[in-house]
């Protein structure tokens, strides 16, 4: 039982002897057979309660209380919900940013109620910036490809396909003229990879499509106007929320729109659904293959898990001469 317990790497097991224990077994070539682990370890569960095991969904950005939470977060939250279920786990929501809260405490809450894994969201305003968690402690994946210290391991949709899958339905449909809008923090929180798959597969050759990309820092109206003015494209692809405007001038027949993060909340519209639900649920996926083989910690080869989106079609595009 000593030997067992070593080889899972648990603490009350002393620091030396675990050592001894893994280097002897790495001497004999010793194994673990993966079903018989995976078995003991729901056995394990089973002794201590009935109860399932919980896991973390931990809202980096998002502020606790009864604010209204937006579609793509609603379907992450479901997809990880659900798969949680399927695999066995329950799921339990914390926030960094209630009143009070701090990374380090967050840690503590999350170890007294013998919580191992974590499923960070995205950093939406901090795409670059530092969570000290104590990750040795935790079993763990960020949502975002934008999260970037310490580097956990990670799940995101495919922005660049997603956009190179936008590119190809506008093109099939006529349209030649095609306009990139939104702020520059979203498309650098992907590390470019919209602005670089827009460039690379449009129409047009690149200096011409360079004039039809507008990323602003805060975009407001007014630039949005000037710029259909000056750029004129036949259709834009809106890389951030903006759906009265282009609402109001897709109405008036001016220009076509497709929406790069399309949501079941106007399901007029063209363009590129995400499925936060997939994303949530392969979260689940690869913390649960942590939690299996008892890996904890900042992982020496971080690994990212791409999650692929649909085309939806809608009435805010049509066939073009």
């Amino acid at each position: 039982m000593t030997v067992s317990r070593a080889l899972r790497g648990e603490k009350h097991v002393a620091a030396p002897l675990r050592q001894r224990v893994a280097e002897v077994a790495a001497e004999i070539g010793y194994q673990p057979d993966p079903e018989i682990v995976k078995l003991m370890a729901h056995m394990r569960r089973a002794r201590k309660n009935l109860a399932p095991q919980v896991l973390a969904l931990v809202w980096a950005d998002r502020e606790p209380g009864g604010e209204v939470i937006s579609p793509w977060s609603a379907r992450l939250r479901m997809g990880a919900v659900q798969r949680a279920e399927a695999l066995g786990y329950r799921l339990d929501e914390f926030h960094l940013r209630e009143k009070g809260m701090t990374a380090r405490r967050l840690s503590g809450i999350l170890e007294a109620r013998g919580i191992a894994g974590v499923v960070l969201t995205p950093l939406l305003t901090r795409s670059r910036g530092h969570v000290s968690m104590a990750w040795e402690k935790f079993s763990s994946v960020a949502i975002g490809i934008g999260y970037s210290r310490p580097a956990l391991h990670r799940v995101h949709h495919h922005h660049y396909v997603g956009m190179l899958t936008a590119m190809r339905q506008l093109k099939k449909l006529g349209y030649r003229r095609i306009g990139l809008f939104g702020p520059t923090t979203v498309n650098e929180r992907m590390f470019g990879a919209w602005s670089a798959s827009f460039l690379m597969h449009h129409p047009l050759p690149v200096r011409q499509a360079m004039e039809l990309v507008c990323l602003q820092k805060t975009p407001t109206q007014a630039a949005f106007q000037a710029w259909l003015t000056s750029a004129r494209p036949e259709v834009v692809l809106d890389a951030g929320s903006h759906y009265d405007w282009l609402q109001a001038v897709a109405a008036a027949g001016e220009v076509g729109y497709a929406a790069l993060n399309w949501t079941p909340d106007h399901p007029e519209r063209a363009g590129i659904d995400q499925q936060a639900e997939v994303l949530g649920a392969a979260a689940l996926d690869l913390l649960a293959g942590q939690l299996q083989h008892n890996e904890r910690g900042i992982p020496r080869h971080p690994r990212i898990v791409m999650t692929a989106g649909e085309w939806r079609e809608g009435s805010t595009v049509r066939r073009v001469r």
